[in-house]
């Protein structure tokens, strides 16, 4: 098994293998697919690059109206929802205002009141704050001068901050011309009724009243009732308190007074901020829609457009390099895919091509040198030049290279008949260990009058195949014919059997000179035999058959690195049948 085809010698091959003419012709057209390649790359860098142009028909100026017209509607429409709330606000002032001393938590509990809070901003330049301990009214910190104390009942009358309550107090006169005051409470329900009321007389004794946090008072102090009315008679101005706790545990309050709602803004102006910021919004917004989707979709447009021209001009064939939106990157992925397989295509028929051209010269080379002998030892017997006593000598060549040219053909049509659309396989379940087994002892003789030997390391096991018993016949023929023409008498084959995963294998190794390196890669094509195989006559189609029929059983023959300096190796795999295939 020194040789790759069922007829060639790879040790001779070495020889003539060096440079083929069909690797020049490799190299020719790998620089000319290189300068494709720049080429290419060129064409596609600059189509990239171009600013896309601006066409009323465009896809992109489709783009740019439906987002322009998006805008204009969304700006009126915001525009219309200002002046809506603006019209239905009952106050005549809108505070711009977000900040309060709740945002401030941390630096409360922190005891970092000054300057870590800026009073002047949430609270305004006429606004304070006092920290309050909520057990006996302590106060621990004042933005202000003033020290002021509060008790208990006084701190009740302050509100609370986040309650959502609109505290009103009305004064209205009595019979006996006194005043009185009404203080109600109605909380964000939706209703205009007070959910809680005082009635307070002039002289701040509770004549009647609802609310639970003063449930039992009979009477206010002046303090009181000025912190308890605070807020609905100051415009402008709000007291409140907010409950922390300080880092050593202690409950407070922060007292403060926000004088901001005097520093509001009128509500026009609010409205002309509002369409200016909006504007500006959606303004920028479009010049970044308008070169997102030129970056994205004018701009893989050209370069797809680009490409697809110099394919339909020149056959010219690249992949593109997209990364950006979804759609596009599908649609240049599958551009790419028929770029692929449209490669592929011109490759398989550029290496078909190459193998016609070689079977055709290899034929007729090999029919040119004994039609030679045939023709010239025909006319030296016609003309009477060949003495009668070498007469048979010379008829015998005739009929030896007679014999060779029909060889030839024979192989060569069995080669062709299985590349035909008609050829099929008749597989049958079959024992692969026992039908190597077989093969080799009809061989055994043949062996023994060359000067060979056999060695067969197979095991008892069974691997059951899916095999044409006379196809897989003439694959170890044509290995076992090439051992005998091509190593020297003494030599050893040695065939093993292996079950690896799936497959069943079967290698077939000997100890002759080895396959030269640069033979190994051609081993399976047709008619690549080197010049001393010919001269052994060889058709150099013996491993492309083999090849043929074990790819037509779904397995692989392949030619293994070498053992050593002198061990050549084939390995043939065929799937083995599953339990399921074995039962039909």
């Amino acid at each position: 098994m020194k040789n790759s085809e069922a007829n060639n010698d790879p040790r001779a091959q070495a020889a003539e293998v060096k440079e083929r003419p069909e690797r020049e012709e490799q190299n020719v057209a790998s620089d000319q697919n290189d300068a494709n390649g720049a080429r290419g790359r060129e064409k596609k860098q600059r189509n990239l690059l171009d600013i896309a142009h601006f066409d009323n028909h465009s896809f992109l100026a489709l783009l740019v109206r439906s987002f322009t017209s998006f805008t204009v509607i969304t700006v009126a429409a915001t525009l219309l929802i200002v002046v809506i709330a603006s019209w239905a606000s009952n106050n005549s002032r809108i505070n711009l205002s977000v900040q309060s001393i709740a945002d401030y938590e941390i630096e409360l509990r922190n005891n970092t009141y000054d300057p870590s809070i800026p009073l002047d901003v949430i609270l305004g330049s006429d606004g304070w704050l006092d920290i309050v301990n909520a057990t006996d009214g302590s106060v621990i910190y004042s933005s202000t001068s003033e020290m002021r104390e509060y008790l208990s009942s006084e701190l009740l009358c302050i509100q609370n901050y986040g309650d959502s309550v609109a505290v009103r107090s009305v004064e209205f006169a009595t019979a006996d011309g006194n005043s009185n005051y009404f203080i109600s409470k109605t909380y964000a329900n939706g209703s205009d009724t007070p959910d809680e009321y005082l009635l307070v007389g002039s002289d701040l004794k509770v004549l009647s009243g609802n609310m639970p946090e003063f449930e039992g008072k009979t009477e206010f102090t002046q303090r009181e009732f000025d912190l308890l009315v605070f807020n609905p008679c100051h415009t402008g101005q709000e007291m409140q308190k907010y409950q922390f706790t300080s880092r050593d545990g202690t409950v407070c309050y922060a007292i403060y007074l926000d004088t901001n709602n005097d520093e509001a803004t009128p509500p026009w102006l609010f409205v002309i901020i509002t369409i200016l910021g909006v504007a500006g919004l959606f303004i920028t917004a479009l010049g970044f829609y308008i070169r997102y989707i030129n970056k994205h979709v004018q701009r893989p447009i050209n370069a797809l457009g680009t490409a697809m021209e110099d394919f339909a001009k020149s056959g010219y064939r690249e992949k593109l390099n997209y990364n950006g939106s979804k759609d596009f990157e599908h649609l240049v992925a599958t551009f790419n895919e028929m770029v692929d397989l449209l490669n592929a295509s011109e490759e398989q028929r550029l290496a078909l091509e190459k193998d016609r051209q070689r079977m055709l010269a290899g034929l007729s080379h090999d029919l040119k040198t004994p039609m030679t002998v045939i023709e010239g030892f025909s006319k030296a017997i016609r003309d009477g030049v060949v003495s009668e006593e070498d007469k048979p000598k010379y008829l015998n060549l005739i009929i030896s290279k007679s014999e060779y040219m029909s060889e030839l053909i024979n192989e060569f049509y069995e080669y062709s008949k299985l590349d035909h659309p008609d050829f099929t396989l008749h597989t049958q379940k079959t024992d692969l260990v026992e039908f190597v087994r077989s093969f080799l002892a009809n061989k055994y003789d043949e062996f023994d009058i060359r000067g060979y030997e056999l060695q067969a390391n197979l095991s008892e096991s069974r691997l059951m195949v899916s095999l044409d018993r006379e196809q897989f016949t003439r694959v170890l023929d044509n290995l076992v014919g090439n051992f005998f023409k091509y190593t020297k008498p003494g030599s050893t084959l040695t065939v093993e059997e292996k079950e690896e995963g799936e497959d069943a294998c079967v290698y077939i190794m000997d100890n002759g000179g080895g396959i030269p390196e640069s033979a190994r890669g051609d081993i399976f094509a047709p008619f690549v035999v080197a010049e001393a195989s010919r001269s052994k006559q060889g058709t150099g189609l013996g491993l492309a058959v083999c090849k043929k029929i074990v790819n037509a059983h779904g397995g692989n023959i392949s030619l293994l690195p070498p053992i050593g300096d002198d061990k050549t190796v084939f390995r043939i795999s065929i799937p083995i049948l599953s339990e399921a295939d074995g039962k039909n």
